[in-house]
């Protein structure tokens, strides 16, 4: 009774089309697209899989959570991404239920302006359905770049370098022979998750794989 009366007074409505009932309507969910294009995995990540293509309903979402603070609308989207990742037998072939999802991290100051960080929000819901453990927090960023996707392709690689650590919290063994999930909302060039894969190497990381909803 409860769930029905919640719908009457906060009634769902589709992020697509605006029609009643739905996060997502089956007319709307049928016009997601599959990222179908081949990433090469930049190094050190060793696979790299983008769900959905940047677009339509799914960049309209995205940008929600981002940056209209939108964040009821994430569970259906990882459920989504789930059936998808579920189906990539590159994924499922190298997937093991002791790896490690790390999200990628915001600098402390954006997070603080923002509340949260989507990619952490998005990390938690997606590890809870793979049933693997989550690191929030084993990356730091320390320095505040600028925005990737307003910087040229050949300065993006220059503006991320350096911008993380191992958070010195964290024993050096949590991440010494162990298998990740590197995660973030979107892939564009690479350079974010390659910079934040090359730490995680660089403290004897065994395996990296890295996962976006979309590119």
């Amino acid at each position: 009774m409860l769930p029905k009366l919640l719908d009457f007074i906060f009634p769902r409505i589709c992020v697509g089309c605006g029609d009643w009932g739905f996060d997502l309507c089956p007319d709307c969910l049928n016009k997601i697209k599959v990222h179908r294009k081949k990433i090469i995995s930049p190094k050190p990540l060793d696979g790299i899989i983008s769900i959905f293509e940047y677009s339509g309903i799914i960049e309209k979402i995205i940008k929600e959570i981002k940056f209209e603070f939108i964040y009821d609308r994430y569970t259906e989207l990882i459920e989504l991404a789930l059936a998808c990742l579920g189906e990539d037998k590159n994924f499922t072939n190298n997937f093991d239920s002791k790896m490690i999802l790390v999200p990628v991290p915001l600098h402390p100051s954006r997070q603080r302006w923002r509340g949260f960080n989507q990619s952490e929000l998005l990390g938690k819901c997606l590890a809870k359905k793979l049933g693997v453990k989550i690191a929030p927090h084993l990356l730091q960023r320390i320095k505040n770049t600028q925005t990737q996707s307003l910087l040229k392709k050949e300065d993006r690689q220059k503006n991320i370098q350096n911008a993380f650590i191992i958070n010195p919290n964290f024993p050096r063994s949590i991440i010494h022979n162990s298998c990740f999930i590197l995660f973030d909302d979107i892939w564009t060039t690479g350079s974010t998750m390659a910079e934040c894969a090359k730490v995680l190497k660089q403290n004897n990381a065994k395996f990296i794989w890295g996962v976006t909803l979309a590119g």
